[in-house]
């Protein structure tokens, strides 16, 4: 009997106790891990997903996440809200983010108006070419994800524990084949290695590894938060169900590593307690484009599966617990130096620098000193370093990847007046560490040239621009007369050599003026025609030159805002030797004026004089084509002129959804005199002016710029009939101006 009551008072108090615990376990606080995929644009599903989890209270006690999941993680566990993330993603111009060259506007003008002139650029070492550890860069993502997460990296000691929400990120290290899980360090540069999709953009090299896309082996990272012993783990999965046939490099790399990690990641969806899939199989990897509607994907799929997520919590409190991140007093900086440089001297960084030894280490001014180092154009990467020397002091370490300075430039162009041309630069930058580069330029077409030259755009940290070209070529020019009876169309070809040496100041970042010296032999080999008779053969223009330029376009071939201006004068001397003495100045001013997102108003103003006498043949204004919309290229060639443009672009569509490549219709119109001045006053002759008008499309493609117009146009000096003529032209001008 005894025996039968000790048992029941065990059983009583075994499930008492059961009772308890149960109650204890409810009363518990729930720990939620989240897991974030990859997918690169496809990740940008997740925003959508914590957007829903944020709506419904449901927080997130650590993170972990691969490539897009680990730059969207990152930030959220930095202390963002999803409204924030959204806010960034959206007003983020993607393409700029992964392009390797500097951002437009970023660089003083001469050196964009440089590097926008051809269509491909190649790196060579010793004439060898080379090949990029990937074709798009990161450093500008870097560069945003600095100015967002570097304090905060700095305030929680680099420890990714002390941040507002654990994290952990994925990435893989191509040296040894391994998966490294990355608990601390600067999360902006930890979020860089695991983005970086091997092939497509460069692995970051630290302490002897190359770290690229942790989804070279793991996809869907769930067992890193095993480490940070969550009670639930949510894992959202973005990846596409069906194949598709992009060519994008982004794309077929992408799907390749989903095939590869099959095995673990249906290893890694076993692991989780609930796994969200949104659907993304409309969209590409490479849809960065897309950001809104891929947030709402992200958001549909969480909402489906928020009665799982409860049943799952069953009625229990989900954690709150959030790190609060201390303020750290920003440390001295102890000492500064550059790490990375083989040519190029650690003055000439040092020079470009605000954070100097003995100052605090402010953030915001050493990321401006990060984008002007890398903004020289020196460097394929540019990043910092901080290793702590005392509590209240620190060392600084820029580290700079330096490019291979050889570099191969390749154009091509095709107008219907020119047909096609063909232009090749050979050269070395950065000669002994100053920045200058050295080149040989062919043209082939219509000029024929060779032109071997130097320039730069800094002497040391001073914005002062120089070139001393030397150049031979041969160009063929057309002729028109025009008539009450007879029109003819004659060319004649003319062959050059000379020289020019210019130095000049560049003020701010969009505008600069030159000054310099030309000398140039001109031969003319002329039809024999009357016209010509009072023509010099062989003429030598010399004497010194100056240039000034404003220009704030937002994009150099199809702006939708901004002002050109452009003046310039040369004064030929014969007591210089020069043939003829005269004084050509020409100016021109053009605007874009957006009336809306859709339509874009055009007009500008081209003046050209030349004083103090005849000028020589070469030195003539040469109008026509492109630059007189209804007319044959070169139709006037003149002393002087002056014309007027008014024009209308409408966006029509873009011809690609996931890139930018807007299709223009435009409607032109300019009507310009090329009498002297005295002439126009006195006369008063409206048979002095000419006018032209057209209609037209534009676009973009891979080789520049696209143009077709059909141009109404009047013709003759005293026949007025009309005429129609065609303008095509596809690629960037890459042909240089004497």
């Amino acid at each position: 009997m005894l025996r039968k009551n000790a048992i029941s008072l065990i059983l009583i108090a075994s499930f008492l106790l059961a009772v308890d615990t149960l109650s204890l376990e409810q009363e518990k606080p729930v720990a939620i891990g989240l897991a974030l995929s990859g997918g690169a644009a496809l990740g940008l599903a997740h925003v959508g997903v914590l957007k829903v989890l944020e709506r419904e209270g449901i927080k997130v006690s650590c993170i972990s996440g691969n490539s897009m999941g680990a730059l969207v993680g990152g930030v959220y566990a930095a202390g963002y809200t999803a409204a924030e993330i959204e806010s960034i993603a959206l007003l983020v111009n993607w393409p700029e983010m992964f392009s390797p060259v500097v951002s437009y506007g970023a660089q003083y003008l001469p050196e964009r108006q440089l590097n926008q002139r051809y269509a491909l650029e190649l790196r060579h070492q010793n004439l060898y070419p080379l090949l990029p550890s990937g074709l798009l860069s990161l450093q500008n993502v870097e560069l945003l994800l600095m100015r967002l997460l570097a304090r905060i990296e700095y305030n929680t000691f680099y420890d990714f524990d002390s941040l507002p929400i654990p994290y952990r990120a994925v990435a893989v290290d191509l040296v040894s084949g391994s998966r490294l899980v990355l608990d601390r360090g600067q999360l902006s540069q930890t979020i860089r290695a695991s983005i970086a999709i091997p092939g497509v953009f460069p692995p970051l090299r630290k302490d002897g590894m190359e770290m690229v896309d942790g989804g070279v082996q793991q996809y869907l990272p769930v067992d890193p938060l095993y480490d940070l012993q969550p009670d639930i783990i949510i894992a959202v999965l973005t990846m596409r169900r069906q194949s598709n046939n992009s060519s994008s490099l982004i794309d077929i790399i992408s799907r390749s590593m989903d095939l590869v990690n099959v095995e673990d990641l249906w290893l890694q969806r076993n692991l989780a307690d609930v796994v969200i899939e949104p659907d993304v199989d409309s969209f590409l990897n490479s849809d960065f484009s897309k950001v809104r509607e891929l947030i709402r994907v992200g958001e549909i799929a969480a909402e489906s599966m928020l009665p799982k997520i409860r049943q799952k919590l069953a009625g229990r409190v989900v954690s709150t617990r959030r790190r609060e991140i201390a303020e750290r007093k920003p440390p001295v900086v102890r000492s500064c130096r550059v790490e990375g440089l083989k040519i190029t001297g650690e003055s000439m960084v040092m020079r470009a620098m605000k954070i100097k030894a003995g100052r605090l280490l402010d953030f915001s001014v050493l990321q401006n000193d990060i984008v002007r180092i890398y903004n020289y154009g020196l460097f394929e990467n540019v990043n910092y370093r901080v290793e702590s020397a005392a509590v209240d002091s620190v060392d600084l370490v820029i580290v700079v990847q330096e490019k291979p300075y050889g570099f191969y430039l390749l154009g091509i162009r095709y107008d219907n007046f020119d047909n096609v041309d063909l232009g090749i630069e050979v050269g070395q930058g950065n000669i002994r560490g100053s920045g200058a580069s050295v080149r040989a330029a062919f043209a082939l077409g219509n000029p024929n040239e060779l032109r071997l030259g130097i320039t730069g755009t800094r002497v040391f940290t001073l914005p002062l621009g120089y070139r001393l070209d030397g150049f031979l070529g041969e160009d063929e020019h057309d002729f028109v007369y025009g008539g009450f009876d007879s029109t003819w169309y004659v060319s004649y070809r003319t062959r050059y050599q000379g020289g020019v040496a210019e130095v000049g100041y560049i003020l701010g970042r969009d505008a600069f003026f030159n000054v310099g010296m030309k000398a140039q032999h001109i031969h003319n080999e002329f039809p024999p025609l009357a016209v010509f008779e009072p023509m010099s053969e062989d003429e030598w223009v010399i004497g010194p030159k100056f240039s000034i330029e404003y220009n704030d376009l937002d994009d150099p071939y199809l702006p939708t805002r901004g002002i050109v201006c452009k003046g310039m004068a040369f004064y030929s001397s014969e007591r210089l030797l020069a043939s003829e003495e005269f004084l050509k100045i020409q100016c021109s001013l053009e605007r874009s004026y957006p009336f809306s997102r859709w339509l874009v108003f055009l007009s500008g103003i081209d003046l050209g004089m030349n004083l103090l006498g005849a000028p020589s043949w070469s030195e003539y204004f040469r109008t026509g084509g492109e630059s007189f919309i209804g007319f044959d290229k070169e139709e006037f060639t003149t002393k002087n002129k002056a014309i007027v443009k008014i024009g209308l672009d409408w966006r029509l569509l873009n011809l690609f959804d996931r890139y930018d490549y807007p299709l223009y219709l435009e409607l032109l119109g300019n009507v310009g005199t090329f009498a002297q001045a005295e002439t126009v006053i006195k006369e008063t002759d409206v048979r002095l002016f000419n006018w032209g008008a057209g209609v037209g499309l534009k676009t973009k493609t891979p080789v520049g710029p696209a143009r077709l117009v059909l141009g109404l146009g009047d013709y003759g000096e005293t026949d007025r009939s009309l005429q129609f003529r065609f303008w095509i032209s596809v690629g960037k001008d890459f042909r240089y101006q004497h």
